[in-house]
C-alpha cells in the first residue's frame, strides 16, 4: 500500500468513524425537539460530553484532504461550495444555541426566558446539516458536478439523487441516536423512554431503509454497476447491519443493537466511496491525480497516523470517564 492510499484510508476512516458519532450527535439534536423536559434532559447528558469531540473526525478528513490531495480539495471546494457552506453554519449555529440552551435550561432546574428558542434553533440546525452533507454526497454521486463550479450554485443539489440522499443522511442520524437513546434510557431506568426511542429506532430505520432502496432507480448506470461489482460487499454490510439492528430493537437487545446500527450508514457509505473511486468528481478528476507527492504524502500520513494513535484512545477513555453515569 501506498502513501497515497494510506492517505484515502485515513480519510474514509475519518468520514466513518463522523458519520457514527456525529451522526448520533446530529440525530440527538432532532430527538430534542420536544415539550417532554424528561426527554430533552436525555438528550443533554448524552451529548454533553461529545458533542465538541465529535467534530475532531471531520477535522481529521479536512487536513487529510488539503495537505494529501490538494487538487481534490481544491475541485470539491469549487463545486461543493454551497452545501458545505450551509453544512458548516449549521454546525456553528447549533453549537452556539446548545451551550445557550443548556445555560438556560440546567438539569432540574427550571428554564429561563429564551431556552425553547434556542431549543428550536439547536434542533433545526441538527437537520439542516447533515440534509447539507447527503446533497453534496448525492451530486457526487449523480456526476452532475463541475471541477471549475460551472455546474452552478444550487442546481446540481436540487436533482432527485442529492436530495434523497439528504433526506436518507437526515433519516440515518435520528435512527442512530434513538438507537443510543434507547439504550441510555435503558441505563437510567426509565422505562418511558426506553419504549419511546425504541418506537422511533424502528420507525426510522424502517424508513430509512425505503429511502436507500428508493434511491436505486435513480442512481447513474455506472455507479449502480460498480455496486453490484466491487461494492457489493459494502452493500450486503449496510443491508445486514440495517436488519439486524431492527431485529435487536424489537428482541430489546439495545447493547447490541448499538453495534448493528453503525454498520448501516458505514456500509452505506463504503458502498458509495468504492462505487465513486478511483474519482473525486466522476469522469473528471482522479483522486491519484489529485494526490500530493510522495515526498510530502509520507510524512503527512505518518504525522496523521500518528494523531489518530493518540485521539482515538483519548476519545474512547473520554467517553468511560464522562459517561460514566450513562453507559
Amino acid at each position: 500500500m501506498s502513501a497515497v492510499d494510506g492517505l484515502g484510508l485515513v480519510i474514509f476512516v475519518g468520514l466513518a468513524a463522523y458519520t457514527v458519532l456525529g451522526g448520533a450527535d446530529f440525530g440527538a439534536g432532532l430527538w430534542d425537539l420536544s415539550r417532554d423536559r424528561a426527554q430533552r434532559d436525555l438528550v443533554a447528558r448524552a451529548m454533553a460530553p461529545v458533542w465538541e469531540a465529535n467534530h475532531v473526525w471531520l477535522i481529521f478528513v479536512v487536513i487529510t484532504l488539503f495537505t494529501g490531495f490538494p487538487g481534490a480539495f481544491g475541485a470539491l471546494s469549487r463545486a461543493l461550495v454551497a452545501p458545505v457552506s450551509v453544512a458548516l453554519l449549521g454546525i456553528v449555529l447549533r453549537g452556539a444555541a446548545f451551550v445557550f440552551r443548556q445555560y438556560g435550561a440546567p438539569y432540574g432546574g427550571a428554564p429561563v426566558r429564551g431556552t425553547a428558542l434556542w431549543g428550536r434553533v439547536f434542533a433545526i440546525s441538527s437537520l439542516v446539516t447533515p440534509f447539507a452533507f447527503g446533497t453534496a454526497a448525492g451530486a457526487l454521486a449523480a456526476g452532475t458536478l463541475r471541477a471549475d463550479g460551472s455546474a452552478g450554485l444550487w442546481s446540481p443539489f436540487l436533482a432527485p439523487l442529492p436530495l434523497l440522499a439528504g433526506l436518507l443522511a437526515v433519516t440515518c442520524c435520528a435512527y442512530l441516536a434513538a438507537v443510543y437513546l434507547s439504550r441510555d434510557a435503558e441505563r437510567i431506568d426509565s422505562p418511558a423512554l426506553v419504549a419511546r426511542f425504541r418506537r422511533r429506532a424502528l420507525g426510522t430505520g424502517v424508513v430509512a431503509g425505503g429511502l436507500a432502496l428508493a434511491a436505486l432507480p435513480v442512481l447513474p448506470p455506472a455507479l449502480g454497476v460498480e455496486l453490484r461489482g466491487v461494492g457489493l460487499p459494502a452493500v450486503v454490510v449496510s443491508a445486514a447491519g440495517g436488519v439486524l439492528g431492527l431485529v435487536l430493537l424489537w428482541r430489546r437487545r439495545h447493547r447490541a443493537a448499538r453495534v448493528a446500527a453503525a454498520c448501516a450508514p458505514v456500509g452505506l457509505l463504503a458502498g458509495w466511496a468504492l462505487g465513486v473511486y478511483p474519482w473525486v468528481l466522476p469522469g473528471q478528476v482522479l483522486l491519484a491525480e489529485s494526490a500530493a507527492p510522495p515526498v510530502i504524502a509520507g510524512p503527512v500520513l505518518l504525522v496523521l497516523l500518528t494523531g489518530l494513535a493518540i485521539v482515538a484512545p483519548s476519545y474512547v477513555f473520554m467517553l468511560r470517564v464522562l459517561r460514566a453515569g450513562v453507559d
